[in-house]
Parts: structure tokens; C-alpha cells; sequence
């Protein structure tokens, strides 16, 4: 699915265009507040989400590794599922590719982003990361990552 996608290319310096992303262009008018599971072994990467999220008033939970990440989303899924996914690639216990590969597999619809510093060579490598649905370098523009949030978890 991945391969197929233009994939935004998001920058800390400033907005960049909006590109399509499973259909859905333009920014999204609607502020819903989502519950967004951010998976990354970096601490600061995690504060600066929680941090920068909350205030676009969404739920934000974090989980330092992909073990901590799959468990949380497996708990959170039996009552109150995520909205969407936020995992790094490179994590000491599992993988990115893996966090993904585990959540479409239990739940197709979950819509689930790639942030990476390797974004340019996972996107050239589109046929491993076919259970991700975006592709976003690190650090992100924590306004272009809100709209595609919204975007991805807009109703078709």
C-alpha cells in the first residue's frame, strides 16, 4: 500500500506542499481529538510529541520500544483502540517494520506512521513497508504531522 502513496515530505524548517495522502488532499477543517500511540525509543522525540499533540488537543500515549508499543496497543484495543500509530524504525527491541506489520494485522483499518531519520531509503525500499501508511523524516513539522494525522483518520 505504501509503495503506491506520495508520501509528504515533512520539514522542521517550515510548511512544506500537501501532498495527497490515500485520497485525501488539502487540509482537514475538523479539529477531532484522536488517541495517538507514539512508539520511539528516544525520550526527547517522545516528550516533544506529547508535548506538541496534546496541544492540538489530541490523547497522546507513549511506549519507549516496539515490545512496550505492542502491548499497549493490544490492551488499548479490546476497549478504546488508537486512532492512529506513530512508531520509529530503529528501536533496540523490535523494529518499526514489525510494530506496523503486528497492528495491520490486527487491526487493518489502524492507520500507522513511519517517523524516521531513515525516511528516504525506507521510501525507496517501498515493498518492505507495505503496512505503513506514511513515511515521515524526523524530526517532524508538528503541523504538517497534525494534518496528516486528521487526514488519515478522516472518515471516508
Amino acid at each position: 500500500m505504501a509503495a503506491n502513496l506520495e508520501l509528504p515530505e515533512v520539514s522542521p524548517t517550515g510548511p512544506q506542499p500537501v501532498h495527497p495522502v490515500n485520497g485525501h488532499t488539502g487540509p482537514v477543517k475538523t479539529k477531532p481529538s484522536l488517541s495517538v500511540l507514539c512508539i520511539d525509543d528516544e525520550a526527547g522525540i517522545r516528550e516533544l510529541l506529547t508535548v506538541c499533540l496534546t496541544e492540538f488537543g489530541h490523547r497522546v500515549t507513549v511506549a519507549s520500544g516496539g515490545s512496550e508499543g505492542i502491548k499497549a496497543f493490544r490492551t488499548a484495543l479490546k476497549n478504546q483502540p488508537y486512532d492512529v500509530i506513530i512508531t520509529d524504525m530503529g528501536m533496540p527491541d523490535i523494529n518499526g517494520l514489525l510494530v506496523a506489520r503486528t497492528i495491520k494485522a490486527e487491526s487493518p483499518g489502524t492507520p500507522v506512521i513511519m517517523l524516521t531519520g531513515w525516511g528516504k531509503s525506507i521510501r525507496d525500499d517501498g515493498d518492505n513497508i507495505s503496512a505503513v501508511d506514511v513515511v515521515v523524516d524526523k524530526p517532524p513539522h508538528i503541523h504538517e504531522l497534525n494534518n496528516l494525522l486528521l487526514r488519515l483518520t478522516k472518515p471516508a
